[in-house]
């Protein structure tokens, strides 16, 4: 199975309002070098890296409407299992690749960690890649329930940057409104 496929279809699509936001970042991802998805062995970080961004924007969320961020060690197990990979060769792939110390016995806190470190270097990635006002305006039309105010339907990417930069003026009205959200993207985003 290709791993582009694969991580749009088990993570990013779990998410029907912010899969074009994950496909925006996971092609500025792959421009910059971040993942690698045409190479095999790779697989185990993409799937890290690809929960990472799910898991900004989970907590983007939880920030913002006081929901549950459910990103979970557990979900990065389920998908890598699907690709093959038992708990514990993930959990010597995070200690070999991320640099995470963990007993020999105990993947799971190795996953964790793991699921830390990824999140907050992948924060930094799109931090690089993306302006503090550029995040917050994508991720916020990612998850907000524009109806309310606008009518709207996504077809794609495309469509998605067009509606951010038709609104620029009301997504400044809600950076007004959410000061504490943007002080933490401009902080790194740490979860």
């Amino acid at each position: 199975m290709d791993i582009y496929d694969f991580i749009h279809e088990k993570i990013f699509e779990d998410n029907e309002k912010a899969t074009y936001f994950y496909e925006l970042v996971w092609t500025a991802f792959e421009e910059g070098g971040y993942v690698i998805t045409d190479e095999e062995g790779h697989e185990i970080d993409c799937v890290f890296k690809a929960f990472a961004v799910q898991n900004i924007v989970n907590e983007f969320a939880y920030r913002l409407y006081d929901e549950i961020n459910e990103t979970d060690f557990d979900d990065i197990i389920r998908e890598l299992d699907t690709l093959g990979y038992s708990v514990n060769e993930v959990g010597e792939f995070c200690c070999e690749t991320y640099g995470i110390e963990s007993n020999a016995d105990d993947s799971d806190i190795a996953v964790k960690n793991a699921l830390d470190y990824v999140t907050e270097k992948t924060a930094d990635k799109m931090l690089e890649l993306f302006s503090a006002d550029d995040l917050f305006d994508c991720i916020f039309t990612a998850t907000y329930d524009f109806e309310q105010d606008f009518t709207y339907a996504f077809e794609d990417v495309d469509e998605f940057q067009a509606f951010v930069e038709c609104n620029a003026d009301k997504l400044d009205e809600y950076k007004l409104e959410y000061p504490s959200i943007m002080r933490w993207i401009e902080d790194g985003m740490v979860v």
